[in-house]
């Protein structure tokens, strides 16, 4: 008894809610479907007590939408499902008869949402019967209220606004044109784009997709022929979950013509070589199109910046808005993104390079006198060149052996106190082809310092770098204890480019894959090197190397010295 009279109890709960919820609607249900003239809170909308096939085909400024609906079985369609909608139409002076595919363009116009003006958003990306978005753009004053004109549905603008027993009907300026998506934008780029079109083209392929595809008869051969489905399979950009295809995709995409590619990487050429350095054509390629996909709708104001911006792509690459030149003014609107045209194209530094690395057993392959001028002792004398660890690699045949080879300066004097300490002025060198040396030349920008000596070293050292003589940055005091952080190149931070560590271990690498071939401890997170010569050109570098605490020790070991470009290097 208690329970019947608990149910009781709740039931008389909701029906008082539901009595107070109608209350305290703005309008009652019966407003709704009564006349044109209805009182309602926004003059702009109309509501009328008939269905949205009713009111098209009551209108006579109205009968061409509603005959193409009708030849096209939408008012059917409509019965069939039994659901509210929102339909787009002009009136008869603004009519164009679709040309192509006739069935694509009429279902551009209906939708299975019955969205209200009160619910619409800047932004708001409405999913039509063709499969594709109609997006939804609101001026300042249409986010005030006013809907007439300052309300678009992709190209058409909101003359009025109807709502129908059966959903919306919003009349437009003109009728809907659905852009393209991204995909078929780029495969219907002109030849002056071929090369941005190619790269994408190539990055994946398509496949014969027999389960779907129609058996329509057998050629002179005997073999059956097919109405062909393809699918298309693309892991270069499945990897990140970018579909090209997906209307659901809310993108940016940057076009690169011929011209500005060609102007790019002619300048890249000219800038290595003054550099003294290489860079394949594929690497520079590989990252543009790493960096024309977004996965956000960038508006011109954020494309093209005069303040500092990096915006990061779907393969996280860099993309600077201050340095960076684009066409921001003329964006081209698709079905699932936005494309805005680069104008010019600069590649940046820590593209061109990826690190600059090299090692201190050079000093056998100089001369005395580039001995002298590369490296400047006080209280320390060359004692060897020594190879501590025989060459070995992480994957015999993949990549490279690699020896830990160390330059040994001993005490000089050996009577030397510990804190007089010692100081060396290391100029990096590159090895030639032939065994010669010569020293580097390094572009200006923002590096990170990192080196490699030997564990246990037990020395506190200070390092300054010099560019052109003139000091341009100075550690704090870093320790090489016990720790393995300068251990030759077997700890820190970094790798060789294209090595995957976790990859040579699944595939039967060494189990020590990951202490190959690394920067090295950091010494200064970041040294950023002037543009001495105010043209970019590069400039000589010295590394001095301090140390007050000898602590018991005869002799310091040098292994490797690294320079790699931040992202402020661009």
């Amino acid at each position: 008894m208690a329970r019947n009279n608990f149910l009781i109890f709740k039931l008389f709960n909701f029906y008082i809610a539901a009595i107070l919820m109608a209350a305290c609607s703005e309008l009652k249900d019966d407003d709704h479907y009564k006349t044109a003239d209805s009182p309602i809170s926004n003059a702009e909308l109309k509501i009328v007590d008939m269905t949205s096939e009713q009111y098209l085909q009551s209108r006579g400024d109205l009968s061409q939408m509603s005959q193409l609906f009708a030849q096209q079985g939408i008012y059917d369609e409509l019965k069939e499902k039994g659901q509210l909608s929102t339909l787009l139409v002009v009136t008869n002076d603004n009519y164009a008869q679709p040309e192509g595919d006739i069935v694509f363009a009429t279902r551009s116009h209906v939708s299975d949402i019955s969205i209200s003006p009160a619910n619409l958003e800047n932004g708001t990306r409405l999913m039509m019967w063709h499969g594709k978005y109609v997006n939804v753009s609101i001026d300042s004053l249409g986010l005030e209220g006013n809907i007439v004109d300052h309300v678009l549905f992709n190209n058409g603008a909101v003359k009025e606004v109807v709502k129908t027993t059966t959903g919306y009907i919003y009349v437009l300026s003109d009728m809907i044109v659905t852009p393209t998506s991204l995909k078929d934008y780029i495969d219907q780029l002109p030849d002056n784009y071929s090369i941005f079109r190619e790269m994408v083209q190539a990055s994946g392929g398509k496949e014969f997709d027999r389960a779907h595809s129609k058996a329509i008869g057998i050629n002179d051969q005997g073999n059956t022929v097919y109405d062909s489905v393809f699918i298309y399979t693309n892991t270069f950009f499945d990897n990140v979950g970018f579909d090209m295809n997906s209307e659901s995709l809310t993108a940016t995409m940057l076009l690169f013509s011929n011209d500005v590619i060609n102007a790019a990487l002619n300048d890249a050429h000219q800038r290595l070589t003054a550099w003294e350095l290489e860079r394949p054509d594929s690497v520079i390629k590989d990252w543009i199109l790493k960096t024309a996909f977004f996965n956000k709708r960038y508006s011109a104001s954020e494309i093209q910046t005069t303040e500092q911006q990096d915006l990061k792509s779907i393969y996280n690459t860099q993309w600077r808005t201050n340095v960076q030149q684009v066409d921001a003014q003329n964006p081209v609107e698709l079905s699932n993104g936005i494309a805005y045209n680069v104008t010019k194209l600069h590649i940046p530094t820590n593209v061109l390079i990826y690190r600059l690395k090299d090692f201190y057993y050079y000093y056998e392959n100089c001369t005395d006198e580039q001995k002298a001028n590369y490296f400047k002792t006080a209280n320390l004398k060359f004692k060897s060149c020594d190879t501590e660890v025989t060459a070995w690699t992480p994957w015999a045949g993949v990549w490279p052996a690699i020896e830990n080879r160390v330059l040994r300066f001993d005490k000089d004097p050996s009577d030397l106190k510990d804190d007089e300490g010692f100081q060396l002025d290391f100029t990096p060198i590159k090895r030639n082809d032939d065994g010669t040396v010569r020293p580097y030349l390094v572009p200006p920008g923002a590096y990170r310092f990192c080196m490699g000596s030997v564990q246990n070293a037990g020395l506190d050292v200070i390092a300054t770098v010099f560019a052109n003589g003139q000091q341009i940055a100075k550690s704090a005091t870093v320790t090489w204890g016990t720790a393995t952080t300068f251990h030759y190149d077997r700890n820190g931070v970094g790798y060789p480019e294209g090595y995957d560590a976790t990859y040579v271990k699944e595939m039967g690498g060494n189990s020590k894959a990951g202490n190959y071939d690394r920067d090295g401890g950091v010494m200064i997170d970041e040294v950023v090197i002037p543009d001495i010569n105010g043209d970019g050109s590069p400039v000589q570098l010295t590394l001095r190397l301090d140390c007050y605490n000898w602590a018991g020790k005869t002799n310091v070991k040098l292994h490797h010295w690294c320079l790699r470009p931040t992202e402020n290097n661009y």
